[in-house]
């Protein structure tokens, strides 16, 4: 059992030393991952609004589109002629 009770002494107490060396460490990483998130979570939500606003637009102009070529089309005239008044050539 002499060649286990080093092996655990050196654990116990390089355990300290390496949680002040790691934790640093760790923390930076997440801290670094949790900021680039929020930059690609920023990035995106302005892609979607450039996005809807180039939809808009696009949706607006093709409104348009349509609402002048039915301003161009004469429209027949769904009325019927009255009886009476019916033109006659003499």
């Amino acid at each position: 059992m002499l060649p286990v009770l080093p092996v655990f002494l050196v654990g116990a107490v390089s355990a300290p030393l390496i949680k002040k060396v790691v934790r640093p460490v760790v923390r930076g990483t997440i801290k670094t991952s949790v900021k680039l998130a929020v930059d690609v979570k920023r990035a995106a939500h302005e892609i979607n609004e450039d996005i809807s606003d180039i939809a808009a637009e696009a949706s607006a102009e093709a409104f348009a589109s349509d609402v002048s070529a039915e301003a161009d089309v004469p429209r027949q005239s769904t009325k019927k002629a009255r009886a009476g008044k019916a033109a006659t050539s003499d």
